[in-house]
């Protein structure tokens, strides 16, 4: 039954989201799930190295977790997007694109991030199937294959194909005309191959990869391409309410999700500590941050019913 006031919305219905919702409905806080869609890893075949999830379809983890959150009769779940969330006392008002609002004590952030993609085509299609972006979810799967690492810049790429030679001892770097990849010296102690030539685009049949096709020169034979994305958030809520970023984009939270903005908190793979490596963006480490972030808010709502006493 839809109220007009509640202990906490979480805004997003990804795996930190919905691990965020089903806590604190455990917890009997009132809260309202608001559920954008489709996520960021919906193209993907399979969600690996979550424990008694692997191999999963994404969506189908997303439904299993849904139906589950949707049992706690303090979770009201809304289909749609946030427009707003403005500062009020003692709280937060959070109006939907629909119209509807509701007024919250606490807010947690759960909107995720989007790919910046290189513009070769082929690329786009692909993603999350042949072209991929995280071998630990991945490339066991294409084991002892050959695989292409696209370069996107940033000084890193070399490593991320140095990497890729746990998984694989055909490796082949495709610099796509970028001067600067990295340490050099590793690619040849890891014996990574390297094509420097202008990709035209990526070839293969059902969204898989078979080869690189380059200006000039010949093909290259691969079974999956993985690459280094960049990311942007998908929601413009951080900036709005003036969370701090950091310099990748991420936003800012302390280790119990909690944003430099009172009250507001942030998981998944839009948020990280300062302390924790850029780019490790995977499912299990989202629920897991949706977990601590739920008893974190119930404990500090406690608190404050305990010093309004």
């Amino acid at each position: 039954m839809a109220r007009d006031l509640y202990d906490v919305a979480v805004i997003g219905a990804g795996p930190g989201g919905l691990s965020t919702a089903l806590v604190l409905g455990r917890s009997r806080r009132t809260t309202l799930l608001v559920d954008g869609g489709a996520g960021r890893n919906s193209p993907a075949a399979g969600v690996h190295g979550m424990l008694a999830c692997d191999g999963m379809a994404p969506d189908e983890l997303r439904s299993a977790g849904s139906k589950q959150v949707r049992e706690y009769p303090d979770v009201e779940v809304r289909d749609g997007r946030v427009r707003t969330v403005v500062s009020r006392q003692h709280g937060f008002a959070v109006e939907l694109d629909d119209g509807r609002a509701a007024v919250v004590r606490r807010v947690v952030l759960a909107t995720g991030v989007r790919e910046d993609l290189p513009d070769v085509p082929g690329v786009a299609e692909r993603w999350g199937r042949g072209v991929m972006g995280c071998p630990y979810c991945h490339a066991w799967e294409m084991r002892d294959q050959p695989l292409a690492v696209l370069a996107t810049g940033g000084g890193d790429d070399a490593m991320f194909a140095a990497q890729l030679t746990r998984w694989s001892s055909q490796v082949t770097l495709c610099t796509n005309g970028i001067e600067d990849t990295g340490d050099e010296g590793v690619l040849r102690r890891c014996g990574v191959s390297v094509r420097s030539q202008v990709v035209r685009r990526v070839e293969g049949r059902d969204n898989g990869v078979e080869q690189v096709i380059f200006h000039e020169g010949p093909p290259l034979r691969c079974a999956g391409m993985f690459l280094h994305a960049t990311t942007r958030q998908a929601s413009a809520l951080p900036a709005q309410l003036g969370c701090v970023m950091l310099d990748d984009g991420s936003v800012r939270v302390d280790d119990a999700g909690q944003t430099s903005v009172p009250g507001i908190y942030a998981v998944g793979d839009m948020a990280r500590r300062e302390s924790s490596p850029s780019g490790m963006t995977f499912v299990v480490s989202a629920a897991a941050m949706g977990f601590v972030t739920a008893t974190t808010i119930n404990q500090d709502l406690f608190l404050d019913t305990l010093s309004a006493d």
